[in-house]
């Protein structure tokens, strides 16, 4: 069974009031590890909760992981009608060379899968829409291609879903990867939190599942490295659920959403948004990841 630590210091990064884009709230992360720097990409929103705020991207790093400095000023802003209400929930993945953000875009009535494409992770060529479905968020790419071909795992509520590309630009063949468990932690719906990780055993996928109560949870499945379509197995149980007072009450109550992750120094380290208010960050060795992953349960 795999258990995370919650850093004695969170939350990690908390509104800014003397930035009006992101004066509300931060949260829900894209985490990139480059030259042994961690880049979080958080969601920054500018207004009261209930108003119809604009979510934007922010960037904050750190060294250790925890201790994170922000850069000065959003780093991608919405442009297109779609995104009249703003960029949410990127998750970032380093394919070929290039770092691919998805994100949603939200025009206030229908969120919706979206791209852009950085060399440098600060200057960002956007390609709009790249799944058709409306309602639809969650999405990441897999770092590597699958048998000659891209792959991304996106969320059609309620399941999660795979689809593929052969330029990673152009999607189909989309096919649903797993399904809410019912009377479980994730009885209404299920969606990726970060991009898969690949390690030894397979694909690594942490994800969340929402109850009948609307609780957020985070957990993990393991994939087949040659056949994505294939769970190994899922864990039997949330590897963490909401309990710090930043996770029980903000914007949204009983909440742990993780849009990214990184392994630094043989740590895995989660960072997520707690009560769609803060960032947070919780950690555990990778070993114990990884026997889990071997193991027979």
């Amino acid at each position: 069974m795999v258990t995370l630590t919650r850093f004695a210091g969170n939350p990690i990064l908390k509104a800014e009031p003397k930035n009006p884009w992101e004066a509300h709230s931060v949260f829900n992360a894209a985490a990139v590890l480059k030259d042994g720097e961690v880049y979080l990409f958080y969601r920054a929103c500018d207004r009261a909760f209930g108003a119809a705020y604009v979510s934007s991207i922010g960037l904050a790093t750190s060294d250790d992981g925890f201790h994170f400095t922000r850069v000065p000023g959003w780093v991608y802003q919405g442009q297109d009608p779609s995104e009249s209400r703003g960029v949410e929930d990127p998750r970032i993945t380093l394919v070929e060379g290039k770092y691919r953000m998805l994100y949603t875009a939200y025009d206030g009535r229908h969120p919706r899968v979206a791209m852009a494409e950085s060399d440098d992770l600060l200057h960002w060529t956007r390609y709009g829409i790249i799944l058709p479905h409306l309602n639809n968020k969650d999405s990441a790419i897999f770092p590597a291609k699958i048998g000659g071909r891209y792959c991304l795992i996106h969320r059609d509520p309620p399941n999660m879903w795979l689809a593929w590309s052969d330029d990673c630009y152009h999607w189909g063949e989309f096919e649903i990867l797993a399904r809410p468990r019912p009377n479980t932690w994730e009885h209404r719906k299920i969606g990726l939190s970060g991009p898969p990780l690949r390690i030894p055993e397979g694909w690594l996928v942490v994800y969340h599942g929402v109850d009948a109560k609307s609780v957020y949870r985070q957990s993990l499945m393991l994939l087949d490295a040659e056949n994505p379509r294939k769970i190994i197995r899922q864990h039997p149980e949330p590897i963490i659920e909401p309990q710090a007072d930043y996770e029980l009450y903000g914007d949204v109550k009983n909440v742990i959403f993780s849009c990214g992750h990184v392994v630094k120094d043989d740590t895995f380290f989660l960072y997520y948004g707690g009560a769609d208010t803060v960032m947070a960050v919780a950690t555990c060795p990778l070993s114990a990841v990884r026997a889990w992953a071997r193991s027979n349960r």
